[in-house]
């Protein structure tokens, strides 16, 4: 069998799959897009207990050193320690501290930047493979997800230091934003808002059609307090869980290393299995959409077969 038909084949017994993803994501992400757009609406800072009952929001505990609580899946584990390579810390660009909402997260922002950075840097130098590629994970037009500013919203938010994995085989993302307003322990507003936009926009990508959950993990950093976010839909609920919050207002080696850990992660958990929902039945478009998409990589791989010969 050629490589043309042996790929249309692979495409055709893949295509009932596909349509099935299509119509349980397609719940999903009207689900997503109500929570957004009720989020948005709020005009307080953080979500009540009524919120998370309304919009289907589960909300855990998160040990960064330890499980989620009962009930929550895991999608990221921490880098262990052993894995972290060694790096010169006295290189390490420790911002000075000066009081502000605005002043303190971008301190705290700019100095894991320079030690993930390093230790990226390690790695690149020893030449070890790694899974993060620092680039936008959520590209859409516009990038309503990707921070306020304007005065008629709470407090203002930025997202910065987007990466996703190097292989559509790893669906996961992760970011860190910081939040011009005084840290609290209740779900915020401007984290759900990032959380289901960014998943939201990945899901609908065909490039992931193989894919049904979307996990992103998110470093949320309040004046000079940070904490993690992992998040993830099963279907029917958004999960959150949230870790407590560290404090960074002293330049502490082991809360860095901590979040580093964190911030390359290992991605894990099963993202490919169906989802325990029924699917919305599909107009004639999702469909033709979907036949698109399979065009699409036929074509895709057509074109690396033929460089691949044109090589050999």
């Amino acid at each position: 069998m050629g490589v043309k038909r042996s790929i249309e084949a692979f495409i055709e017994n893949s295509r009932e799959d596909a349509e099935l993803r299509v119509a349980q994501t397609n719940v999903v992400s009207r689900h997503l897009s109500h929570i957004f757009t009720t989020t948005k609406a709020l005009k307080y800072s953080a979500l009540t207990e009524h919120d998370l009952d309304t919009l289907r929001i589960k909300l855990s505990e998160q040990d960064l050193e330890g499980e989620c609580s009962a009930g929550h899946q895991t999608f990221y584990q921490p880098l262990p320690k052993s894995e972290l390579p060694e790096i010169d810390w006295e290189k390490v660009h420790f911002s000075k501290w000066h009081e502000g909402r605005k002043s303190e997260p971008r301190r705290v922002h700019y100095t894991l930047r320079s030690v993930s950075g390093r230790i990226y840097a390690a790695w690149f130098h020893d030449r070890k493979h790694q899974t993060w590629v620092h680039r936008q994970c959520y590209r859409a037009k516009p990038r309503i997800a990707s921070g306020e500013h304007t005065p008629d919203v709470p407090y203002s938010w930025q997202i910065v230091e987007e990466m996703e994995a190097d292989t559509l085989d790893i669906p996961h993302c992760s970011f860190q934003m910081y939040n011009y307003a005084d840290p609290e322990e209740a779900l915020r507003r401007s984290e759900v808002l990032a959380i289901v936009g960014f998943m939201r926009w990945r899901l609908n990508r065909f490039d992931y059609i193989k894919h049904r959950t979307f996990p992103v993990l998110v470093v949320s950093i309040f004046r000079s307090q940070a904490r993690i976010l992992q998040a993830y839909h099963d279907g029917e609920y958004l999960h959150i869980s949230k870790s407590k919050f560290f404090d960074f207002t002293e330049s502490r080696r082991e809360n860095y290393e901590l979040f580093a850990r964190w911030i390359y992660s290992i991605p894990c958990g099963d993202t490919q299995t169906p989802l325990a929902i029924k699917g919305e039945e599909l107009p004639q478009r999702s469909y033709d959409q979907i036949n698109k998409g399979f065009c699409h990589l036929v074509r895709q791989a057509e074109a690396y077969h033929k460089r691949k010969k044109l090589k050999g």
